[in-house]
């Protein structure tokens, strides 16, 4: 019985190879490339990016090994300081982040202090990262043409005691020996910012506790009292916590900074704990001594001051709002706890996943080796999970793809549900990916990465343990196979596909985005973002219901968007590459093959885009068209452009006017698809700043397309000069793309209700 098991495992091992190799043996190198961006829904919803590309090539078995990882092999600090400075991927090490902090600390100007000691209104490092390198002098390096590019370190400062006070984005270095520290200057996005659009920070949140609720609940404690039952101070068992609501700029004065604030019950999860004490913020001055209350709302009345409130409220000139706090039992529906009755009844556990012969999957300092697959990561503070330098058998096809934005937009009748606009990478993504559980969240065979990151939220120098993990399934759908019947014979052929995972989790508030890389042995790659965690709601009133569903006693789940936005820098066969479209036609034409007939169908037209602008695509379902971002010079034997399709699914449309209130901060929004030439220092689509700036966007995503630059087999790098500078022809490098589609920008949202 053994041996003819293991005859029959010879056999499907010789068969899978040879039907492999098969599959992938063609006449010419590339047969086909393709590029499939799908959305769908998984759980609240999933987005899903998609790159196929099939490489003709030769397969033999000792391409396809099996290859266990070793996990007791740690790398030393000397070897890995040695390894990041060879790799010019690598994230920023901890040494060199001590070297730039005793750089900045020395630098008596600056006024500096250390994250222990920081507030709101005094200078202190918010974040610290690697700034890219110019992408030409990387792929010179990478080819041997070059010399290594210098690291560099970017640095944003809070300058809250200036005059004044200004945010500030520095470049340092460079590293190992250090001897420049200055602000960042470039044209395609403001590194000098003010103060009022600050992002998130955990200093500015100390103060808020300590000057505003703090003062809200020594005037109005009684109020909490006897609407709510509890209050945000010394409450043992039944406490009150604070929300907040970002207010856009676009809706404020020039230079003011201004929050609606709401109370929830502190219980699991707060959000679906929404009370109507709501509360509007002046928080312009560095200074939180000088912050004030400007309104107050109330059981859906608007009270010109806390002052004007308590007066009323104590004249009983309201009608009052009376809840009791959750009992454990109430509180279930909001909880993780399981729910009876339990099913399965029976104990049975569910299917795992086994690796018979060890993984095949091999990392090395920020390396990951997969099969044909050759790729390097890095977590940055600000941006998150980032894959570069993305090798198929061999050849490179992605230079950088990474996750720049989430946007959630909602609707409401209150003050602060119709003011919450969250770009949450205010948050910084990167200290968000942190504790991924093997088992749940990983398969329990999956290899585990730390990051170590500094940020001035966490304290500064931290590491996030388990911040991301790798692993490979199959997906039980074969890659590819046939069953063919016939007279003179029938055959099979088919094939496994098993595919590579680096996967990361965002959390975010109450949301937590599951943010996957697929690489397939076909050489597809996918992208898969898939929404879990908590509905962010609001108190229910009668006026609500347009805006949402009343899902409970007092809580209403608001209508609200999902936005996505993915940069994927491409490149097919090389760096010099055009974006067009196989527009889909009807032609209605007389048969030749039927005398006085004719004939309907359909035809397609190639229509390569010349300028940024002509590139813009918005979906249209009466214009069908395949994108595609071709090489500008390598074709197949047949003369065809060697190409990557791009198929975006799941889209909607941005219905609120472009041009209105916080749609400024998310430019990008507009398109599905945008191609932009590459320039090193049109480095995101969007900033950290996004939630407050859009009266004056610190990076604005339509100039980068507004300025209509050619984009056809060439991109000019700026190499740090001013982006509106253009350089002679030989001085080419990759066109550079944001968004959801490989090298280009695409833009998906979906509605959840």
């Amino acid at each position: 019985m053994l041996e003819a098991d293991a005859e029959r495992g010879q056999i499907l091992a010789k068969s899978t190879l040879r039907n492999l190799k098969m599959m992938l043996d063609n006449s010419y190198k590339w047969k086909w490339i393709s590029l499939i961006f799908t959305i769908s829904t998984t759980a609240f919803l999933v987005i899903s990016v998609s790159v196929w590309v099939v490489k003709d090539r030769q397969i033999e078995a000792a391409k396809l090994p099996s290859c266990a990882l070793d996990s007791d092999k740690q790398v030393s600090r000397s070897k890995r300081q040695a390894a990041s400075q060879a790799d010019v991927f690598a994230a920023i090490t901890p040494e060199e982040i001590d070297e730039v902090l005793d750089y900045l600390y020395s630098d008596t100007d600056l006024n500096l202090t250390k994250p222990d000691e920081a507030a709101i209104d005094s200078s202190f490092i918010h974040t610290l990262e690697l700034q890219p390198p110019n992408k030409k002098r990387v792929l010179d390096y990478l080819s041997g043409s070059g010399g290594q590019p210098e690291r560099m370190a970017k640095v944003l400062i809070f300058r809250g005691d200036a005059t004044p006070p200004v945010l500030q984005e520095y470049i340092v270095g460079p590293l190992s020996n250090i001897s420049v520290a200055k602000v960042m200057n470039t044209t395609a996005r403001k590194t000098t910012i003010p103060y009022n659009f600050r992002p998130f920070s955990s200093f500015e949140f100390k103060a808020i506790y300590k000057y505003i609720i703090r003062y809200i609940a020594t005037h109005a404690g009684h109020v909490l009292l006897e609407s709510y039952n509890a209050t945000p101070f010394d409450c043992g068992s039944q406490c009150l916590r604070f929300a907040m609501t970002p207010i856009s700029s676009a809706f404020l004065p020039n230079g003011e900074r201004k929050s609606w604030f709401w109370f929830a019950y502190d219980i699991e999860f707060y959000t679906l704990h929404p009370l109507d004490f709501q509360y509007r913020v002046n928080m312009t001055s560095a200074n939180p001594k000088e912050w004030t209350i400007e309104n107050v709302w109330y059981a859906k009345q608007m009270f010109s001051s806390l002052d004007d409130f308590l007066t009323q409220y104590t004249r009983g000139n309201i009608n009052k709002t009376v809840m009791n706090f959750p009992s454990a039992e109430e509180n279930k529906y909001s909880s993780l706890e399981f729910r009876e009755p339990l099913f399965p009844e029976a104990v049975l556990r569910p299917p795992i996943q086994v690796e018979p012969d060890g993984s095949r999957i091999t990392a090395a300092g920020n390396e990951i080796h997969y099969l044909a697959w050759d790729l390097k990561y890095r977590m940055s503070p600000t941006v998150g999970l980032q894959l570069f330098d993305v090798n198929f058998d061999g050849e490179r096809i992605l230079y950088e793809i990474s996750l720049q934005e989430v946007v959630v937009t909602y609707s409401g009748f209150s003050p602060s549900a119709r003011m919450l606009n969250y770009a949450d990478s205010a948050g910084l993504f990167g200290t968000r990916c942190r504790g991924l559980l093997p088992s749940v969240d990983c398969p329990a065979n999956a290899r585990f990465f730390n990051t170590h990151l500094y940020s001035a939220n966490e304290g500064g120098h931290r590491t996030y343990e388990n911040a991301m993990c790798v692993f490979e399934h199959t997906t039980n759908t074969p890659v590819r196979r046939h069953r063919a019947y016939g007279r003179i014979g029938a055959f099979y052929g088919g094939l496994v596909s098993s595919v590579l995972v680096v996967r990361t989790i965002l959390s975010v508030i109450n949301y937590d985005y599951i943010y996957d890389f697929y690489f397939y042995q076909t050489g597809a790659v996918e992208v898969k973002i898939s929404l879990t965690g908590y509905l962010g709601t609001t108190f229910h009133t009668p006026e609500e219901n347009p805006y949402g569903v009343h899902i409970k006693e007092g809580i209403n789940a608001g209508i609200h968007n999902h936005l996505f936005h993915l940069k994927v820098d491409l490149d097919v066969k090389g760096t010099e590459n055009k974006f067009e479209t196989l527009d889909i036609k009807v032609e209605n034409k007389t048969d030749p093959w039927v005398d006085g007939g004719y004939h309907i169908q359909t035809y397609y037209e190639r229509n390569v885009k010349e300028t940024e602008l002509d590139a813009v695509c918005n979906y249209n379902f009466s214009t069908p068209k395949y994108l595609l971002v071709s090489s500008h010079n390598a074709t197949s034997a047949q003369g065809l452009p060697r190409s990557y399709r791009l198929l975006p699914r799941g889209m909607s449309n941005m219905l609120v006017n472009s041009d209105y209130g916080f749609s400024n901060s998310i430019s990008w929004a507009r398109q599905q698809v945008a191609v932009t030439r590459h320039k090193d220092d049109e480095e995101t689509s969007t900033s950290i700043f996004a939630m407050w700036d859009a009266s004056d966007p610190v990076v604005d995503f339509a100039r980068y397309i507004e300025d209509d630059e050619n984009i056809v087999g060439r991109g000019y790098c700026c190499l740090g000069h001013p982006r509106n500078t253009t350089y002679p022809a030989d001085r080419k490098c990759s066109q550079h793309r944001y968004g959801g589609n490989a090298s280009v920008s695409l833009y998906h949202a979906l509605q959840l209700l």
